[in-house]
């Protein structure tokens, strides 16, 4: 079977490659898909207590001046399961500058659908006191993360299938303690990406028998990605606590492959691909006040540079390319939580957030991250069997704004067709629940 030199032909080089990005640049749990689950103690605040200074090793993460806290040696080891339920209701069309009989009809497949999953985000941290003047720590986490996946025969199927990435963050770190009230933190971050996408690809749309050659694309990528965070912490009185942290944004230089299989078998092959990506970088100003010796209550705003991901360009080793605009705003995210001691064996947490999406439109809303506002509401204990070993646990839910794609096209060429040649839009009805353990060992 000849597959014509139409737009589409096109498109199969290229189509899929662009949704690399949602792979690698970032969970769909903090903004757009970065991972703020990294500390079990700092979810029973809804991570209010943020870079003010966790008192537990995994301080080595959200400012590691928090160190200086934390006397002898910390270990601190987590596991947070999220369950996500997201159900959609989608259509789709072919784009209406196809030929008659094509463009503008819908595409065929199942129009409901759920992408439902229980995933598991693990961290370890250590911290260990050098002097009176100066700590080291690291820590071992994934700040970023994503896992979505739609069935084959979904209308969408052309915009995303699966979309899966695991990363792993290596962050070794020190504080050196500036004064009594002031301590400045700085770590290293080491970065390892890897990741798989998967969608359908329209073949039959070139031989004018649109949705009947499907085939399939799958992309695995990884690479090496290196940044740094630096944070100060001030506690201008016994009471209060004021800590900024600057987490620095990653470069990532993705190299991977392109598989394409299916009935047409002059399509069918691998080929490289590369996507350069840089994952954002975020500032957090964060303050901690002891009303009494039970209750602290505490403050969080945290800004993330997401403007950095404007269009996502994508290069095949046969020249073609892929591009998709996604135009991200930078993203705010507020909280406020208390803390209450209620006896020497437990403590108490509660926390409200509001988490914004730099998503800017639904028509500039990925199928593979259908990120939107979000709220948090979290709450936490850590109870202290000994002196030496402590267990925290956190449960939050967060109250997800249903996100819709509003026209959504999928990856073109631009030496082609100015958009995909698909065209989706659809309703999400989404929760996530999130539940966490932690364990932590205290060396004097």
């Amino acid at each position: 079977m000849k597959v014509k030199n139409h737009s589409a032909a096109h498109l199969i080089k290229a189509c899929g490659i662009t949704g690399l990005l949602s792979l690698t640049a970032g969970s769909a749990l903090a903004s757009s898909f970065a991972l703020i689950e990294q500390s079990v103690s700092g979810m029973g605040t809804a991570y209010a207590i943020g870079s003010a200074g966790i008192g537990d090793a995994s301080t080595v993460f959200f400012n590691p001046a928090g160190m200086s806290r934390l006397p002898g040696t910390n270990l601190s080891g987590g596991l947070q399961l999220v369950y996500s339920q997201v159900d959609v209701d989608a259509e789709a069309r072919y784009q209406d500058f196809l030929p008659p009989g094509v463009g503008g009809e819908d595409i065929d497949g199942k129009e409901k659908t759920d992408t439902d999953l229980l995933a598991g985000v693990p961290s370890g941290y250590i911290s260990h006191q050098y002097s009176n003047r100066l700590w080291f720590g690291f820590g071992v986490n994934a700040p970023f993360g994503l896992e979505t996946e739609y069935d084959d025969d979904w209308v969408g199927r052309y915009h995303a299938i699966k979309s899966e990435l695991l990363t792993y963050n290596f962050n070794p770190s020190l504080a050196f303690k500036l004064s009594d009230r002031a301590t400045l933190g700085f770590g290293v971050s080491a970065m390892y990406a890897d990741g798989e996408l998967t969608n359908a690809l329209d073949v039959g749309l070139s031989v004018g028998s649109p949705g009947t050659l499907d085939h399939r694309v799958k992309m695995t990528a990884d690479d090496w990605g290196f940044g740094f965070n630096t944070g100060l912490l001030l506690e201008p009185t016994d009471k209060t606590r004021i800590g900024l942290h600057y987490r620095s944004k990653i470069d990532l230089k993705l190299e991977g492959d392109a598989k394409v299989t299916g009935a047409v078998t002059q399509l069918n092959g691998k080929q490289d691909a590369k996507l350069d990506i840089t994952l954002p970088d975020s500032v957090s100003l964060s303050a901690v006040h002891a009303l009494n010796p039970q209750w602290n209550i505490m403050a969080d705003v945290t800004w993330t540079h997401w403007s950095e991901v404007e269009t996502l360009d994508i290069k095949l080793a046969d020249g073609s390319q892929s591009v998709a605009v996604w135009d991200y705003d930078d993203s705010m995210r507020y909280a406020i939580g208390a803390e209450y001691q209620r006896n020497q064996a437990w403590t108490l947490r509660t926390g409200l957030a509001l988490d914004k999406s730099p998503v800017p439109s639904s028509s500039l809303r990925s199928p593979r991250v259908p990120d939107e506002e979000r709220i948090w509401l979290s709450f936490g204990a850590t109870y202290r069997y000994s002196p030496e070993l402590t267990f925290d646990v956190g449960y939050a839910h967060l109250f997800v704004d249903d996100p819709k794609l509003n026209g959504v096209p999928d990856n073109h060429d631009p030496s082609e067709a100015p958009t995909g040649a698909h065209n989706l839009s659809g309703d999400y009805d989404a929760a996530v629940d999130i539940l966490g353990v932690q364990v932590n060992w205290k060396f004097r």
